[in-house]
């Protein structure tokens, strides 16, 4: 991935882990501990590897982008996504992992929505730090495409 650096990652999971830990670092799991604070002149190629960090295939072959579990103290399945555009640029996305339907009856319904629930809360926020942070975002570049003058905006009836 071109665009992808090990500083543009570290600065990505530095925000990751103080929003998803915030009881702090000692709460992080210590195999994903080694992302909170990257050595960047270390190789991104040491940081690409399972079992903490997944290759996202791109359609006909090659790599699109890496997943990085990281998890949340509420949430172990939580991952850090980022993705490569064409032209070079890496898309961060947080990746909740619960979208996994509830069967009728389950007897755990509401505390599985409650956690649902959280864990969109905390993409959110994570994913409005970054764009604080300068970092591209699917709903930032949403936004950009929306503006870009190829799309006036449309008059409402």
């Amino acid at each position: 991935m071109p665009g992808l650096t090990v500083p543009l990652l570290d600065r990505a999971c530095r925000t990751f882990f103080r929003l998803a830990y915030p009881e702090g670092e000692h709460t992080i799991p210590l195999a994903k501990r080694a992302y909170l604070a990257l050595d960047t002149g270390q190789e991104l190629t040491e940081l690409l590897r399972p079992p903490v960090c997944q290759l996202l295939p791109a359609p006909g072959g090659g790599v699109r982008g890496y997943a990085f579990r990281l998890g949340s103290a509420q949430y172990p399945h939580l991952k850090l996504q980022v993705t490569n555009q064409e032209d070079g640029t890496c898309v961060f996305a947080v990746d909740t992992h619960d979208s996994v339907g509830i069967e009728p009856g389950y007897p755990d319904a509401a505390r599985r929505f409650e956690l649902i629930q959280a864990n969109r809360r905390l993409k959110q926020e994570i994913e409005r730090a970054w764009e604080a942070e300068e970092l591209l975002t699917f709903n930032a570049l949403l936004r950009q495409a929306l503006q870009s003058p190829a799309n006036p905006p449309r008059s409402r009836r």
